[in-house]
This record gives C-alpha cells, structure tokens and sequence, in this order.
C-alpha cells in the first residue's frame, strides 16, 4: 500500500491504481511489471511533502488491476478500460501506476467518455506519434487523435527531446504544442506561464513518462532531459482543475523509485494547494 494512503475508497480524494503491463512495450527489456510495488515501497522512503501539506485520510490505495492473464494488445486495452470504468467516480482524482506507456490509451478513454473536453499535459521525452500498424507505447498517442479521442490541440507535449522523422511532420501536421527539452532549460518559467494560459479554466490529466527526466530512470536513457525543478515549476502553473495523473516506464532503482514516488507525493500537493477541486 501507498506510505501516505490511509484513507477510505468513499472517502478519498485522490485514488491509486496500479497498472502492472508491459504489453504494450516493443522493447526486449522490460521491468514494468513490479513498478507500481516498487514505487508504493518507495513511498516509504519519502515523507511531508515541500509544496505545501497532504491529507492521508483523503488517499486510498484501490491496488493493482489483475491483468495477469491478458496476454493481447487488445484484451489488455479492454481491460484496463472496463475496470477503470467500473471504479471511476468523477468526484475523485485518479493516480495511475505503470506499466508502459500504452496504459494511457485506455486511461484517456475513459476520460473522454467521462469529461468529453480536457488538456492533456504530457511529460515525455518522445512524441508517442510513431504511425504503426497497432497501437504500442510509440503510437498511442497518434491512434488517440486520428480516433478523436482527444483533439490535437488539447494536448501539450513537454521534454521531447528524440523524435523520429516521421513524428517530427505529424507533430507539425497535427499542430501539436510542444516544448524540447532545450526550450525548457532555457525558457521555463516562460513556458510554465505558457501552460498556465492554455489550461486556464480546463480540466487537465498530466502523463509523465520517466525518461523525460535526465536521471536514467525511464526505459529509454535519454540524454538529455528535464529536472524535476522543471516539472514542479510547469505544474505549478496550471490554472485548470486536476483529474488525475500517471506516471510510467518506471526503470526501477531505489533513486528512480524514490523519483516516482516523490513526484507523486508533491504533486497531490501542489494540487491541493493551488487548485480547487472541480465537480
């Protein structure tokens, strides 16, 4: 169980769901599988949060989906769907633990059909864009517009920092806003501002991948990455209202889980902090 989640399922504000699956990973080395445990011991390893304070009572672990026995693509997207649908409750904000990044396909699904208008805000060192047959951790984001689920420019990519030829005329075709990770460093507190102005009065759901970070703790070891000063200072900015989070491809070490964890501790913060829960 989530260190700082004590609370009751009916009485929670915010809800950890663990998504355990690699799937969707086009990878031969994987290590998502025990990530949502790994971070959930980390949270042990970190304590009162710096942006402000968090409420245990309003935390609850729900636990891990059982995915154990899906072994396609598609049953695995099914699943994770109908259960998130099952225990979805708009009046609460959902942590989501991965798993790879394909995880979010489902996940901003069920948003759609809950919320129908959000600004997805995307931490990621890659676009996700790639055109493939099947939707996978590369593509899933490109299957989500040209399904209508999410309009293009609804989303905001942060941290990119190694994209393919091919997503570099999508990401231009789509009009997609994004930000490089070279814009961050040199430009974050304008770019935070940015962010600030395109969420403002918007429900908005935040995907971190970890490789965004420069810290080796993503699948990919890119790098060139952000810090999490950078991420703290672009969420703080967001003027819209919080639905949820998740946070993925977790390449575990105790520094990395501590990572995840940390990141998931100061951003309930932050959010209770500066925002105001929306109904």
């Amino acid at each position: 169980m989530f260190a700082h989640a004590r609370g009751n399922l009916n009485e929670s504000e915010w809800v950890i769901v663990g998504i355990p699956s690699d799937l969707g990973s086009l990878s031969s080395i994987k290590d998502y599988l025990r990530a949502p445990e790994s971070i959930r011991e980390a949270s042990y390893r970190v304590f009162s949060p710096i942006f402000g304070d968090i409420d245990m009572d309003k935390i609850y672990d729900y636990g891990n989906l059982d995915l154990e026995d899906v072994k396609s693509l598609e049953d695995l997207y099914n699943k994770i769907y109908e259960d998130i649908r099952k225990i979805y409750n708009k009046n609460k904000k959902y942590i989501f633990l991965g798993g790879d990044h394909s995880i979010t396909y489902p996940i901003i699904k069920v948003l759609k059909e809950e919320w129908e208008d959000f600004i997805l805000v995307y931490f990621d060192s890659h676009p996700d864009l790639h055109p493939d047959p099947y939707i996978n951790y590369q593509s899933f984001i490109y299957y989500l517009i040209r399904e209508e689920v999410i309009k293009p420019e609804n989303i905001i990519m942060l941290g990119i920092s190694n994209l393919s030829f091919d997503e570099k005329n999508i990401l231009k075709d789509f009009g997609i806003t994004y930000f490089t990770t070279y814009d961050i460093w040199g430009s974050v507190k304008e770019i935070a501002r940015e962010v600030g102005k395109i969420t403002d009065g918007r429900r908005v759901y935040i995907s971190i991948d970890l490789d965004v970070f420069d810290s080796g703790c993503g699948h990919w070891i890119e790098p060139f990455g952000i810090r999490p000063y950078h991420y703290f200072e672009i969420i703080k900015n967001i003027t819209g209202y919080p639905i949820g989070l998740d946070i993925v491809e977790l390449f575990s070490s105790e520094f990395c889980e501590n990572l995840a964890a940390k990141i998931i501790v100061e951003s309930i913060a932050i959010f209770n902090l500066y925002k105001s829960f929306s109904k």
